[in-house]
């Protein structure tokens, strides 16, 4: 038996168990007999209750008991009496579409479930042969049906792993508004005062604190310097020159303060990035996706989500006392409140509960599979129909993929072609990793 998550993996499994004890219960009590019974007391009953002209009455309930024993007996046998045994390391976590789109994916064991997986160590679970052979046929016919799905970017995952990175550090975040401060803005300014008109890749590229204009175009990052000294760059008389020398470091420009390598702003940004989002972005092949985690990460939004509400254009303005100091910082609480409300992604977390929600339901039909048959009387009809719900439930990773995989393509129609012909941001995707 196999399943497409972690917690299908658990949950199928304790369902098992569960519907083994649920079926325990009323064998032992005697309560799956109950249903034969009605059974026959309803046949006699319709049989009395024809005419004489229909024969001899015994001789008409007899054939009609019989087929309605052999039908309970057989359907008691294959769909209710546990026979192949299951225990959680026979079971198998299905990684097969994992490594046919490269995505690496830590196993059960390795997961944050092991603890939980440690408990079930020793108990077995018995399943009845015919949904068994349910189960594995709906599993594989699933498998062989996403395996014909091309793999996509996984763009919309991408943007939900990148919205939730934040920088803890808040002795970067205050630097980077620092950065902010003593160069982004200044150079903002002159290229507004200089210029009558800007091109839309130049408007494009200036967006951000990063700029590849600023940092590349002569009297901008490579001019303007740090306005307090910074202990990771060594005091240059000719650099730092109308600049006090403090003991506490010297003043680089803007472009070193960004760009030199470990102690600059992009490294320490890209440092803070999780480990597991950096590779998942590398893994999409996407062109510039340092420059697209970066304008999220240094982006005012993340750094009001990050720190204590300060942004590009603010700066720390928490020094006010008193009632009006109060206030303020009331109103910038709930502010940010509702800001970090509006930047959860409804949709990605709707996305993220929905594979819990189909292990649940699955486990849910499992458990009462006993107790339906025994209400239906262990008609044919409930074991056709609980047969179908099994196999939509089991198939609905199907159909995710399917949506996954339009949903890419649509994406990249939308915000590629707007890239591309100079209507959106200069980094592709960008514009949509920063929405919310």
């Amino acid at each position: 038996m196999t399943a497409n998550s972690i917690l299908e993996y658990i949950l199928v499994f304790f369902g098992w168990m569960l519907n083994n004890a649920m079926w325990g219960i009323l064998s032992s009590t005697g309560l799956y007999l109950l249903p034969l019974f009605f059974k026959g007391m309803g046949i006699w009953l319709k049989v009395r209750e024809e005419g004489f002209d229909e024969g001899n009455k015994g001789m008409l309930s007899l054939p009609r008991l019989e087929n309605s024993i052999y039908v309970s007996f057989l359907v008691i046998c294959f769909c209710c009496t546990p026979m192949f045994p299951v225990d959680i390391s026979t079971m198998k976590y299905d990684s097969s579409r994992d490594k046919q789109c490269n995505i690496q994916v830590a196993s059960p064991q390795d997961s944050s479930y092991n603890a939980v997986l440690t408990d079930f160590q020793g108990k077995t679970a018995n399943v009845p042969v015919w949904w068994y052979l349910v189960h594995r046929l709906s599993k594989g016919v699933t498998q062989a049906m996403i395996a014909s799905i091309p793999c996509g970017g996984k763009i919309r995952q991408m943007r939900f792993e990148v919205q939730h990175s934040q920088i803890k550090d808040p002795i970067l975040t205050q630097e980077l508004q620092d950065f902010a401060n003593s160069c982004y803005s200044r150079a903002y300014y002159k290229l507004k005062s200089t210029n009558q008109s800007l091109s839309d890749k130049t408007i494009n590229s200036v967006g951000w604190i990063g700029s590849d204009y600023f940092l590349n175009t002569a009297g901008y990052y490579d001019t303007y310097t740090s306005q307090k000294p910074r202990q990771a760059w060594p005091y240059n008389a000719t650099r730092d020159a109308g600049y006090a020398n403090t003991g506490g470091g010297g003043y680089p420009t803007c472009r070193q303060w960004w760009s030199d390598g470990k102690k600059g702003l992009k490294d320490r940004v890209l440092a803070s990035l999780p480990s597991r989002v950096k590779r998942e972005m590398q893994q999409q092949n996407m062109a510039s996706w340092e420059e697209l985690a970066l304008r999220w990460l240094v982006s005012p939004r993340n750094l009001s989500l990050s720190g204590g509400g300060e942004t590009y254009t603010m700066g720390s303005s928490d020094n006010a006392s008193g009632l009006l100091g109060n206030v303020t910082r009331l109103t910038s609480s709930i502010g940010l409140g509702m800001k970090q409300f509006e930047a959860t992604p409804g949709f990605d977390a709707l996305k993220q509960a929905l594979p819990i929600v189909q292990a649940l339901l699955e486990m849910m039909v499992i458990i009462v599979i006993p107790v339906l048959l025994v209400f239906s009387a262990y008609e044919p009809k409930t074991i056709v129909t609980i047969t179908f719900a099994m196999f939509a439930l089991f198939f609905i990773p199907f159909w995710w993929e399917i949506a996954g995989w339009l949903d890419d393509q649509l994406l990249t129609l939308l915000y590629g072609t707007r890239d591309s012909q100079g209507s959106g941001s200069s980094v592709p995707f960008a514009d949509f990793v920063g929405s919310v």
